[in-house]
């Protein structure tokens, strides 16, 4: 009861941050603004790492930037300092747990993470939001066969993460907002985390808008059930997505050509 306790608490602070990234006023000018990327920063409460928010614009559907985010071989080729991306289990195609290790320099250790993250989108705007949260004692006690694998670890695992994407379809493609909070913990001086922390979102973004080019993401389309609901993501070539087990049961019923859907639940 109190491990349920501290990570409720821990949720709170950390959907407070979310929600004070959404308030503009508390937004000076942008620590960086160029390539069409904006990168503001603001003091978290109860914490010395800040918060940053991202904002950018890429000439791509929301459909081919999901793509990339569901492709978890992909990251070390778009995400900033991102050294692996594994995924640990598909709930269904809009919530999943990964692992990920971040590169931090030397001689400080390298720090990783078990995410919780789910997509939602709104019906009427399309807005898809993504919220992934640290999971860190997820694989305590979870039998998955690659949980065991990463129940422990000689890096320092991040307890304290909450990020946000929100995409927004716009005339000429899409416009994708970034928040994140993390503390990475250890003995790493905030001061150094706080001055190099606009390089994540920025170079990630960077990374993002040349990646998004390649075929396989540019052909990429969601699939929705009766509801509006996405169910599935499909692309003409190798894109490792999640994709609900009920779809799939009625998958033959389908007819797309040259299609391959690359399935990652357990």
């Amino acid at each position: 009861m109190l491990k349920i306790n501290v990570f409720i608490s821990i949720l709170a602070f950390l959907f407070s941050s979310i929600a004070d990234a959404g308030n503009s006023s508390i937004y000076d000018s942008p620590k960086i603004d160029r390539n069409g990327i904006q990168v503001y920063t603001f003091q978290t409460k109860n914490s010395d790492i800040a918060t940053f928010k991202a904002v950018t614009r890429i000439n791509a559907s929301i459909d081919s930037i999901l793509a990339i985010m569901f492709d978890n071989e992909a990251c070390e080729e778009w995400v900033h300092t991102c050294n692996k991306s594994i995924l640990l289990e598909s709930i269904n195609f809009n919530e999943r747990y990964h692992y990920q290790i971040l590169d931090v320099p030397f001689p400080f250790r390298n720090r990783d993470f078990i995410f919780h993250s789910i997509m939602t989108q709104d019906p009427k705007t399309k807005i898809v939001t993504i919220t992934m949260s640290a999971r860190p004692d997820y694989c305590h006690k979870n039998k998955l066969k690659l949980c065991q694998s990463y129940k422990a670890t000689e890096m320092i695992r991040v307890s304290k993460s909450l990020g946000q994407y929100t995409l927004q379809a716009v005339a000429g493609g899409t416009k994708i907002t970034w928040i994140q909070h993390t503390d990475p913990e250890g003995n790493l001086p905030a001061w150094l985390v706080n001055q190099f922390l606009v390089d994540v979102p920025y170079f990630t973004f960077k990374k993002l808008s040349e990646k998004v080019k390649e075929k396989k993401y540019r052909s990429a389309k969601l699939v929705y059930d009766k509801n509006g609901v996405a169910i599935a993501l499909h692309a003409t070539q190798h894109v490792h997505v999640t994709a609900d087990k009920d779809f799939m049961n009625t998958y033959q019923n389908y007819s797309y050509q040259e299609t391959e859907i690359f399935l990652d639940y357990q």
